[in-house]
């Protein structure tokens, strides 16, 4: 049954950073732009306000004649702003133009308008407010006479559609930056996610050659600076130990079936000095100088068998220390990457520790968007200190036209430090976006480091099942090691038999029959020893098998 296939690592890797910056691009700006555009309209209708106030004292102090529209029109060309002079609920002048290019004096302002400032004596302002059959944007103030009563309007405004134009090519412009500003960070995150993945593509790729047998290095991502590059390094010494470990097993097996072979040539010598022997056994007979060469010549094969068995046994006790040494070595090699899992989770906590440091930033940086908003509050009330310092010096006459002067500049600075106010604000807004991008970065990190431990784990893993095989390789050790004991006890039992064949050599003719008995016994522990040898190459060549999984 087939495995269904996943996403890869690197579309997972592109998704996991590049659409949640789209996405949270794409709420941010329509956010921002909702917000911008209230605030944007708020910010006209207190501007308006502030133009209408600033029209009402001009009526008190102008020595120009009011029912000729001049005052109007000096106001509207300085600031853009239609202006309108009502006494009671009339108009009485104004710059507004209606489509057929007359002015719409003598007409009254809307109910709601007279409601509000001359009934009641509150400011009016409101987006859209039909005057002389177009919208407009709309501030009125009421005015006094000296006694406090109110004795018409001062409007302010401006045709809604034009404020409307103004304010959605401020919004369209914010967008456009913020578009380029998703886009050139989605190539960032590209590239970047491109040149990981890419060095993880090399890692697994030299792991599967690996468990396939081959021991190839890359030096694709040793220079590498990061974890990956050191993860490349610890596989190339992985690899350059295991090919030295390799090496020495087949040396070792190499000698192992030539020690086997050895030992097969002398069981075979063994099986044909018997075959002598028994044939001598039967010519006894003929001569006690014929058998004396016989059992002269049995006891050299019994010390070259004898020597053989000793050769034997020192090869097995050195493949022995070999599979013990390629053991040890492969518990270090699994003790490094152990180490290296280690130093992948410490660095996991690490990024958590950066990312709870962004969220403390963030949280400052909230805190010094609400001081700026008490700065704008500050600002605005100073800016209405001015206003009203700036009325009482008008009241005052030419007596107070330096403290006019004062308190218009406190209303300059006043509007000065609103300004200086909200560019803090919008810095401080984008150090808390870029914290935020900063937090989700830290996030990626982490996800990568959770990757790479899962690999390692999988590696440590490979390196116990190899552990395994060093482990039955030993097995085989042991048992050639119990198979030459085994012929040292049958080189026991050959010198007895010859030792009973010099005494029966003496009356060689009484004994012939038990002679006979004793070479059987030493035809069977022949067989034995045939038998060792062939178990012996037999694990050579099965040494020799699971060798040649590795190519070196």
């Amino acid at each position: 049954m087939n495995k269904k296939r996943n996403l890869s690592i690197r579309i997972q890797l592109l998704l996991m950073s590049i659409l949640p910056v789209v996405i949270i691009g794409v709420v941010l700006l329509i956010v921002i732009s909702s917000k911008l555009k209230s605030g944007m309209m708020d910010q006209a209708l207190d501007g308006l306000m502030a133009s209408a106030e600033m029209f009402r004292e001009q009526i008190s102090i102008t020595d120009m004649d009011l029912t000729t529209n001049q005052l109007e029109d000096e106001c509207k060309k300085s600031t853009g702003y239609d202006f309108t002079r009502f006494e009671g609920d009339t108009r009485a002048s104004t710059s507004v133009v209606k489509a057929d290019g007359t002015r719409p004096i003598g007409t009254q302002a809307s109910p709601e308008v007279i409601e509000a400032v001359l009934k009641r004596g509150e400011k009016f302002t409101s987006e859209k407010t039909d005057v002389a059959g177009r919208e407009y944007c709309v501030a009125y103030t009421p005015i006094r006479d000296d006694k406090g009563n109110i004795t018409g309007m001062a409007f302010a405004g401006k045709p809604t559609e034009e404020m409307e134009s103004t304010v959605r090519k401020s919004i369209i412009s914010i967008v456009l930056i913020g578009v380029v500003i998703i886009i050139a960070t989605s190539v960032i995150v590209f590239f970047i996610s491109n040149r990981l993945v890419a060095a993880v593509v090399r890692i697994n790729n030299v792991i599967n050659r690996l468990a396939s047998g081959e021991f190839e290095k890359s030096d694709n991502t040793v220079d590498r600076g990061d974890e990956l590059g050191e993860m490349m390094n610890s596989s190339n010494t992985l690899i350059d130990v295991l090919t030295n470990v390799i090496n020495d097993v087949k040396d070792i097996a190499s000698t192992l079936r030539e020690k086997a072979t050895d030992l097969s040539d002398t069981s075979g010598n063994l099986s044909d000095t018997s075959d002598g022997i028994s044939s001598a056994v039967q010519d006894m007979a003929s001569g006690a100088v014929e058998q004396t060469e016989s059992i002269e010549k049995m006891t050299q094969n019994v010390d070259t068998l004898s020597q053989a068995i000793r050769t034997v046994a020192e090869d097995a006790q050195s493949l022995a220390e070999s599979a013990a040494d390629m053991s040890t070595a492969a518990e270090e090699s699994a003790g490094a990457l152990e180490q290296l899992s280690s130093n992948m989770r410490s660095m996991e906590q690490a990024v958590e520790e950066i990312s709870s440091t962004m969220r403390d930033t963030n949280t400052a940086v909230k805190n010094v968007n609400e001081k700026v908003d008490g700065i704008n509050n500050i600002a605005a009330q100073t800016n209405l200190l001015a206003l009203n310092a700036s009325i009482e010096a008008a009241r005052a006459g030419e007596a107070g036209r330096g403290f006019a002067v004062v308190a218009e500049e406190i209303g300059s600075l006043a509007t000065e430090s609103s300004q200086t106010a909200d560019e803090i604000k919008n810095e401080m807004s984008h150090l808390l976006s870029q914290a935020e991008k900063a937090s989700v970065k830290a996030e990626e990190v982490g996800n990568i480091g959770n990757n790479v431990i899962k690999v390692l784990g999988e590696t440590v893993e490979k390196i116990n099942a190899l552990m395994d095989g060093v482990n039955s390789t030993v097995d085989g050790v042991n048992n050639i090691s119990a198979l030459t004991q085994e012929c040292d006890a049958s080189k026991v039992v050959i010198v007895d038999a010859i030792s009973s064949l010099s005494a029966i050599s003496e009356e060689y003719a009484a004994s012939t029959e038990e002679t006979s008995a004793s070479m059987q016994e030493v035809n069977a522990n022949i067989n034995t020893l045939a038998g060792s040898a062939e178990e012996l190459m037999t694990v050579a060549h099965k040494l020799d098998e699971d060798l040649e999984f590795f190519k070196l």
